[in-house]
């Protein structure tokens, strides 16, 4: 929720706003540890609260037991997170990092610091609080030197915002965070203010086909889980509203990627829809995670995850072939 107030900034401010980059994304791990990095750039403005427990309590709890359990394997599960949007900061940069940290395999956190965010802000900008979030991670979390530590770091990104971005760090741009984003290694997740097709019961989708060829999953409660999966054809922009600018702000940022964008209005709401919301919020980002190391899997009717790390959901009746060489 904004809260409008004059603000100067200086063309300084992007590189005071992080401190200095201690991890080395550009690095090959030497070690042998499976691991993973989940990485949240978190809004702290006045309207937060709820999505801000639901990560702490239920989304990043449950990815660590899953992540370390045995259909995954992994060694080590590290979260660290940062806050923009908090107007009672003292240096005027709106952004403040939180930290990082480990979930052990019961989904208890060494230092809940971490993910203290608070609710008490103003103007928000997600494109600054992804950048710093990617530069302040550290090399060692915990007494843990990430890159001799792990043969492998699966990294996955979550943004949290109920607005559109207010352009407080000028240079950060659409094409610098997207570029970052890929260069460091991440899929980004976004949960944002949207309605898909005005059912708030299409709590998420994945987006491909330049924009027109998307997978929405829906609530559905005479479903296997509570939910179903649909591909939808048109163009995203056209049945898919939001606030403010968030389209090109945030939405575009995972057209033809990855991860995917999730309604925080289904979030909000209350019964099974939000519990049907977390537990496939949950699903989806642990493959994603899973999936980052390069390679494919067939999970089932409907959940197919490709070499190029794409993920399909296909419910019916097909040939799928899995493999194929025409030089073979």
């Amino acid at each position: 929720m904004k809260t409008f107030f004059s603000l100067a900034l200086a063309a300084t401010s992007l590189l005071s706003g992080a401190a200095a980059q201690s991890f080395d994304y550009a690095a090959t791990p030497t070690g042998t540890a499976k691991c993973a990095l989940i990485n949240v750039a978190m809004d702290e403005s006045g309207s937060m609260g709820g999505d801000q427990a639901f990560l702490r309590a239920t989304a990043l709890p449950q990815m660590a037991t899953e992540l370390h359990g045995p259909a995954y394997n992994y060694t080590d599960v590290f979260v660290c997170s940062g806050g923009f949007g908090l107007y009672t900061l003292s240096n005027n940069q709106k952004y403040r990092h939180l930290g990082c940290t480990s979930y052990d395999s019961n989904g208890l956190i060494a230092d809940s610091s971490v993910v203290a965010w608070t609710a008490n802000g103003g103007l928000e900008d997600g494109w600054a609080g992804m950048q710093f979030a990617m530069e302040d991670v550290t090399a060692s979390i915990g007494g843990v030197d990430l890159l001799t530590h792990c043969s492998t770091i699966d990294k996955n990104l979550i943004l949290v915002t109920d607005e559109d971005r207010d352009d407080l760090y000028s240079l950060v741009t659409a094409t610098s965070i997207a570029n970052l984003i890929d260069t460091n290694g991440y899929i980004l997740n976004i949960i944002v203010s949207i309605g898909i097709d005005g059912d708030i019961n299409n709590f998420g989708m994945k987006i491909g086909g330049a924009g027109s060829n998307s997978t929405v999953f829906k609530f559905d409660t005479s479903a296997t889980d509570n939910y179903v999966t649909y591909n939808d054809l048109r163009p995203y922009a056209t049945y898919v509203t939001a606030a403010g600018a968030t389209h090109p702000h945030y939405t575009e940022l995972i057209v033809d990627k990855p991860g995917a964008a999730w309604n925080v209005n289904s979030l909000r709401s209350t019964g099974l829809l939000a519990t049907t919301f977390a537990n496939v919020f949950v699903e989806i980002k642990v493959q994603e995670i899973a999936a980052s190391t390069g390679s494919a899997e067939l999970g089932g009717d409907p959940h197919i995850t490709t070499w190029r790390n794409e993920h399909y959901e296909y419910h019916g009746q097909c040939d799928l072939v899995m493999m194929k060489d025409p030089n073979f």
